[in-house]
Formats: C-alpha cells, sequence, structure tokens
C-alpha cells in the first residue's frame, strides 16, 4: 500500500490528503501542521521534512494521531470554508455544465426509448431540424420543445451544426444509445436464463420467396448432420 494511503478500521482504503512529497528535499511534509502547526514540532513539519523511509510506515501513523496534526486540519477545513476554495467558481461551472448534459440526454433517451419500443424507425430522409423528412426521432424531439423551453433553447442553439460538434442530437447518438439497450437487454435475458431451472423459446420464422423457412433452413446449414 502506498504511504499516501490509510486503511481504515472497516477494511476500506482511503486517500492521505495531507502528505506533500517535495522532490527538491526528496522528503514529505505535512501541508495542514506547515499552515497551522509548529515548525520544530516533527520532522513533518519543520524545514527538512521527514525521509526515513525505513520506519515511514509507523511514523506517518504516528503522527496523523497526534492531537496537533488533527487540530491542525480542523483549522484549515475551518479556513477553507469560511473563506471559499480557490476554484469554487469554477467548480460552480463545470458542475453546472454537467448537470445541463445531463438534462439533455435524460430527454434523449427518453425520446429514443419512446420510438424503439414500439418498433418506429428513426431516422428520415433528411436528418435537419425544421425539415419534413427529418425522420422519427428529430421530430419527436421539435415536438418536446414546444411544451420544454430547455429543449427547444438547447435545439435552437446546438441543432443543424453538423459533424464535429457535440449536441447528443444526431443519428449517430441514437445509433450508439440503441446498442447499449440491446446490450443491456441481451444482459437480463442472460440473467433471467441462468436463474431459471426452466425456460422455453418462442420463435417467429419467416419463409423465403420459395417458402422455405429460412430458420429452419439455417438450422440446416449449422448442423448438416441433422440434430442428435
Amino acid at each position: 500500500m502506498s504511504l499516501f494511503e490509510r486503511k481504515m478500521q472497516n477494511g476500506e482504503v482511503a486517500n492521505r490528503l495531507w502528505p506533500v512529497y517535495s522532490e527538491s528535499r526528496a522528503s514529505v511534509f505535512c501541508a495542514p501542521c506547515l499552515l497551522f502547526g509548529c515548525y520544530s514540532e516533527n520532522s513533518f513539519s519543520n524545514s527538512h521534512g521527514f525521509n526515513d523511509w525505513k520506519n515511514a510506515k509507523q511514523r506517518i501513523e504516528e503522527h496523523e494521531n497526534t492531537r496537533s496534526h488533527k487540530q491542525c486540519v480542523l483549522n484549515l477545513k475551518e479556513r477553507a470554508n469560511f473563506f471559499g476554495k480557490i476554484d469554487h467558481e469554477l467548480t460552480v461551472q463545470l458542475n453546472e455544465e454537467i448537470l445541463y448534459w445531463k438534462n439533455v440526454l435524460k430527454r434523449v433517451v427518453a425520446a429514443i426509448k419512446t420510438l424503439v419500443s414500439r418498433g418506429l424507425s428513426l431516422r428520415g430522409d433528411e436528418e435537419k431540424f425544421g425539415s419534413l423528412h427529418n425522420g422519427n426521432f428529430l421530430m419527436l424531439l421539435e415536438f418536446l420543445a414546444e411544451f420544454d423551453p430547455f429543449m427547444g433553447e438547447h435545439i435552437k442553439k446546438f441543432g443543424n451544426q453538423g459533424s464535429g460538434s457535440t449536441s447528443y442530437l444526431s443519428k449517430t447518438i441514437f445509433e450508439e444509445f440503441i446498442e447499449i439497450m440491446a446490450q443491456k437487454v441481451i444482459e437480463r435475458i442472460t440473467e433471467e436464463v441462468k436463474e431459471a431451472k426452466y425456460y422455453s423459446i418462442i420463435v417467429d420464422s419467416t419463409p423465403d420467396i420459395s417458402h422455405v423457412d429460412q430458420f429452419l433452413s439455417s438450422l440446416d446449414t449449422c448442423n448438416p448432420q441433422g440434430w442428435q
């Protein structure tokens, strides 16, 4: 286990956030103790740092359980809560961006599920918003946009941008989601078959132009010697 990881009493492994390694000094420092502690208290908080690698595991555990170290960690957290983090604005912006695209995907996936569950085609003659021949997928998103301002603004901003831009509105996205859904269905069916003691299979076959059943024909091809 790395010195930057700590094994908890319940067996879980958590990252140690306080150690900071200095390449120039080839030593480890305790960031909270350097900021709020006594510099001469121990090797983790003095100007030289800790480099007793032979006893590193024991010394690190001893240090993080000291009262002064715990107080320094609390002081650092309180200061962060009071003044806010340096990247606070960036984090807020990133979270808003993530939430935005999640909301887009929720609507897109719902539209795809609605169409494929009824065996309807998704693609049309023209993959363009506003066209009368753009297919069921874009048509359903246009319908949704009439009553959903969020989707309306998204289509207005990202619709018809062409390849090379992220919009989750193109034919490639619904093809990918259909493939993912199909794989999940196969996985679920496989799980049910493994759990069941007995099961049966119903096959809906189709004859070709010469009235030969295609399912039976494929079985003969797979097993030319006949079933044993």
